[in-house]
């Protein structure tokens, strides 16, 4: 969600060029926050073709007002997962997608700004550049959406997405060095 689709900004050290697309209180906190140019399109569309599921490292009492204002009529996000379902490691969170019990990994995709995020699934993760705001021409979203459409018809989308990001092959390589 955070830096992916959408930015948000807390207290009053907010850039110049951060323009909001909605705030709210969360206590005695003003959060700013500007949706991701094209993420309602995009998300849309591709509830069309896949089951969406939000998996935050946010509080759910922080992020539960956004992805509200995201769908409001709950028919985009099947299923919402908040801090407490991720894999704490150091500072990181880890979102293992093992927790989604009842969902094969062979049709499981996860998008996040951060590889950490998805470090357990390497091959289930498609990295996208981070959101913060401030990005006048941001299109990500767009490309997103495009390689998501191509591999909706994958048989196991672990495949193509290795092929793609080569992130467990770098993996692999990094850990032959040590």
């Amino acid at each position: 969600m955070d830096e992916t689709l959408i930015a948000a900004k807390f207290g009053k050290n907010i850039p110049s060029s951060f323009e909001k697309t909605f705030s709210y209180c969360l206590g005695d906190q003003e959060i700013q926050v500007k949706v991701r140019p094209y993420a309602l399109d995009c998300l849309e569309k591709l509830a069309n073709m896949y089951e969406i599921i939000v998996f935050t490292a946010g509080q759910q009492e922080y992020a539960d007002p956004i992805l509200d204002y995201l769908d409001p009529d709950r028919k985009l996000f099947k299923k919402r997962l908040y801090r407490p379902s991720c894999l704490r490691l150091q500072n990181f969170y880890v979102k293992d997608l093992d927790i989604v019990l009842d969902r094969d990994k062979e049709k499981m995709i996860i998008v996040d700004n951060s590889i950490i995020s998805f470090a357990f699934d390497l091959d289930n993760g498609v990295p996208i550049n981070s959101f913060y705001g401030t990005e006048p021409d941001d299109k990500e979203l767009l490309f997103l959406y495009s390689y998501l459409e191509e591999l909706n018809s994958a048989k196991d989308v672990k495949i193509p997405i290795a092929q793609s990001f080569k992130l467990s092959e770098m993996q692999k390589a990094m850990l032959k060095k040590q």
